[in-house]
């Protein structure tokens, strides 16, 4: 995992959100270490405005959003996004939609794999997955996640957005 500081030019840089915090051996501990010698630094954010806050900061090229991401406090997004920007949601279980929403209002658009956790009903998970698609995800991955599974959705990411080439490198 990479602390916040300069982006690296010829990186692919890729945003992963959490629900909460989470042991070594979870997939979001595992997605950076087996990524980074493949050219690829993670990020982690563990809310909504340490996710705003990076994209403020870093070019993302790719995102993974947790669905279960907790807001955090009063995130307002700066410049940079295409207006107008959504009211914050006043629940958690909206700060998901509301994180995704905003990434699609990005001027370069990255593309974003949804991780959903279990729902309340099938209605309700079938409403998180039109929204998700609605606002552009790249993919939508189930919780538990499988690391395998994980990697795969990265392998089409890279070929299909950046046709097997890092953004700004090789």
């Amino acid at each position: 995992m990479v602390s916040v500081h300069t982006q690296p030019s010829s990186r692919l840089n890729v945003l992963i959100t959490e629900d909460r915090p989470h042991p070594p051996e979870h997939w979001t501990s595992q997605l950076p270490r087996l990524l980074e010698p493949q050219g690829i630094v993670a990020y982690l954010a563990r809310s909504g405005r340490e996710a705003i806050d990076l994209t403020e900061r870093v070019h993302i090229h790719a995102a993974v959003i947790d669905m279960g991401t907790p807001l955090g406090t009063t995130a307002s997004p700066k410049p940079g996004y295409d207006a107008p920007i959504p009211a914050a949601p006043t629940n958690a279980a909206a700060a998901g939609i509301w994180l995704l929403e905003l990434f699609r209002r990005l001027p370069y658009r990255p593309p974003v794999v949804v991780v959903r956790g279990p729902a309340y009903s099938r209605r309700h998970l079938d409403r998180i997955m039109r929204e998700a698609l609605r606002l552009g995800a790249f993919s939508v991955v189930n919780k538990p996640v499988d690391i395998e599974q994980m990697l795969v959705v990265f392998r089409a990411v890279i070929d299909r957005r950046y046709r097997g080439h890092w953004p700004g490198g090789n």
